[in-house]
């Protein structure tokens, strides 16, 4: 058997001899024919031991071929990976498995200038794997030079389509790096809104599960890393936000950050919020807007924002919610029926199926229990006021029957303050004749006696 590998060791060296010019412009085998006869037999001798699974007998030769021919086969960096991945996980001290994981590292930076202008020297895709390697077999973030910056380098000139595990390895060493107390919350945060903005970048430009993922990922470790709490996030940009107001990029930054790490809820929040808005105004953002300052009970501020986004808004169905939604903040810290009512019959002039609206009006008119103090007849005409209500309800099941249980509920309700059939005759009256119901009202009705 060896004598038939010398026999076609030597008819394989006779071919290569044969076209030794050709051997000698590519370079790949050596320069000279001697020298490719000798790359070829350790291409082939490496080849056999890698196959063997002998990663120690396969070193010597994979030394000589990188420093001598590292670009007569791809095979010295493809298995280079396997062979001192082996290397490190049995080395028999601490020193020896460095050595090993620095010679690693050059082989990575040895394939880059090896294979330069072509896919398998692509530096995207080789700083990639260099940092994984270095991660798979080091984990120490106090460590982490080589590894931290090789993933970077890959994350910049891959932006385009970002791998998924690179950016989760950086992340992950980024936060290890901040529990270790080596970079402050600052370096996560900076880290956390690099790599969000080339994944979102990358999904515009075509949108991908890994990319998903990826994004995922790095959320859930900076949500985790304890970087990401409100109070380091508002020590860390509220100055530079009431400095920079129309700094759109770092309003959005921070805008962002906030709603990602739960923190919706502070000042900064609402302040970046307000500030993005009057640079780029919509009906969503004003009522956005608004909802904030209902939470703080800033009634005023409600206000303002529900009307202009009504006056943003150009789809009619939705300017009538924010009709009604005003209506009903004007009654509840106003105080000011007619104006609630004005706004409800807006709604209805932009939805008339809006049944809410004339649910609302009508619980207006049942609030209304001193119209007509002081007036002849004040009890008589206080009770007129549901004849106009009821009619309200019947109206909400006319226009919504999804509320047809809620209104009828309030008809029978009311009907019980309806006047009674004395009461309508001793006043002149009689049931069905047209009545306008008085004060701020001003609602023409039906008389109607209760059961």
């Amino acid at each position: 058997m060896k004598n038939l590998l010398i026999k076609g060791l030597l008819v394989f060296a006779t071919v290569m001899l044969s076209q030794g010019d050709i051997l000698a412009q590519t370079g790949r085998f050596g320069e000279t024919p001697e020298d490719s006869i000798r790359c070829l037999r350790n291409i082939s001798l490496f080849g056999d031991r890698y196959r063997q699974e002998n990663y120690e007998g396969a070193m010597d030769f994979w030394r000589l071929l990188i420093d001598e021919f590292p670009q007569s086969t791809r095979n010295i960096y493809i298995w280079g990976e396997t062979i001192l991945g082996h290397m490190i996980e049995t080395a028999e001290t601490e020193e020896e498995r460095n050595a090993y994981l620095d010679t690693a590292m050059m082989m990575f930076d040895r394939r880059m200038e090896a294979y330069e202008g072509v896919n398998f020297g692509d530096p995207g895709n080789v700083y990639g794997r260099k940092g994984l390697f270095y991660f798979r077999y080091n984990r120490n973030v106090e460590e982490a030079g080589p590894g931290y910056e090789a993933l970077a380098e890959s994350i910049r000139l891959s932006a385009h389509n970002p791998s998924h595990a690179v950016v989760a390895t950086y992340m992950t060493v980024t936060v290890g790096k901040y529990a270790a107390g080596m970079v402050d919350s600052e370096h996560v945060v900076e880290t956390y809104t690099w790599l969000t903005d080339v994944i979102d970048n990358a999904l515009e430009r075509s949108e991908s599960d890994q990319l998903i993922q990826a994004r995922e990922t790095v959320e859930g470790l900076f949500a985790d890393s304890g970087a990401a709490d409100c109070d380091a996030l508002i020590d860390l940009f509220a100055d530079q936000v009431y400095a920079s107001p129309e700094d759109v990029e770092l309003l959005n930054k921070v805008h962002d950050l906030l709603a990602n790490t739960g923190c919706t809820e502070t000042d900064l929040y609402l302040a970046t919020s307000e500030k993005l808005h009057v640079l780029d105004p919509t009906p969503e953002t004003a009522i956005s807007i608004s909802a904030m300052h209902r939470a703080r009970n800033n009634d005023d501020k409600v206000i303002e924002y529900l009307r202009e986004a009504i006056e943003l808004q150009d789809n009619p169905k939705e300017r009538a919610n924010y009709y009604l939604e005003l209506a009903l903040i004007i009654n509840q810290s106003k105080g000011d029926k007619q104006l609630s009512r004005q706004y409800a019959r807006q709604a209805l002039d932009d939805n008339p199926s809006l049944g809410r609206a004339h649910m609302h009006i009508g619980s207006l008119y049942v609030s209304e229990t001193n119209c007509f103090a002081g007036e002849e007849d004040a009890e008589f005409k206080n009770r007129t006021v549901y004849w106009a209500a009821v009619d309200r309800f019947n109206e909400v099941k006319r226009v919504d029957p999804s509320l047809r249980a809620e209104a009828d509920r309030m008809i029978e309700t009311y009907r019980a303050y309806f006047p009674d059939n004395e009461t309508i005759f001793f006043h002149g009256y009689q049931e069905g004749q047209t009545y306008t119901v008085g004060c701020w009202i001003n609602e023409t009705t039906r008389v109607r006696a209760r059961n």
